[in-house]
């Protein structure tokens, strides 16, 4: 008897180790969640960002404004809006939902569509996108995002977030630097006040 139950213990002190591995390499790609202010920390303009649905809105920084984005541009594309400066722009952007992108998300949250968004845009780019640091959960006030940050043309870094609206539908948010005018970029601590403020605008 003592050995059989000296048996069983063995086995679970093999076994666990290995499950607390594959637990441990599952979630090494993401950081813990950050709560933050569900206000704005710059002024913000009345210009209104809204889905098609209607089910999403936000608004844009004072100054900013939008553009007409080419006719070659991928149609889940909503909206793109820029700094007078033209060296910072978000865009907003729908993910389609469809079986694979629906289970994914039932299993993973907001955590797998942010997977999924940086394994398209990593596909779309030839993997010239890649991701930098982790995935990072974000809590503000009632609405949940999942940020992450990733390399873009001229290895800029680039900042998208991801969230579900009240009707199921997905989007993301993407606040990208442009060097195309030649001025100076903002600081990365700026665009992150901006991301911040853009995103405490959102309803959904």
């Amino acid at each position: 008897m003592a050995k059989r139950f000296l048996l069983i213990l063995l086995s679970i002190i093999i076994i666990l180790p290995s499950c607390l591995v594959v637990k441990e390499k599952e979630y090494s790609d993401v950081e813990q969640t950050i709560s933050l202010s569900p206000k704005p920390e710059i002024p913000m303009s009345e210009k209104l960002v809204r889905s098609k649905k209607g089910d999403m809105i936000s608004f844009i920084p004072e100054e900013w404004f939008f553009v007409n984005v080419n006719e070659d541009a991928s149609s889940d594309i909503i909206i793109m809006a820029v700094n007078p400066d033209y060296t910072l722009g978000v865009v907003f952007s729908e993910i389609r939902k469809n079986d694979l992108v629906d289970g994914i998300v039932r299993k993973e949250g907001l955590l797998g569509l942010a997977r999924l968004s940086m394994d398209r845009r990593a596909r779309k780019t030839g993997g010239a996108s890649k991701l930098l640091g982790k995935y990072t959960p974000v809590e503000m006030g009632s609405n949940d995002f999942v940020k992450y940050e990733f390399s873009s043309a001229g290895n800029m870094r680039s900042i998208a977030v991801v969230f579900k609206s009240s009707l199921d539908m997905y989007y993301e948010m993407t606040m990208m630097p442009m060097s195309f005018s030649g001025k100076k970029l903002p600081p990365y601590d700026e665009i992150n006040k901006i991301l911040r403020s853009v995103m405490a605008t959102v309803k959904f």
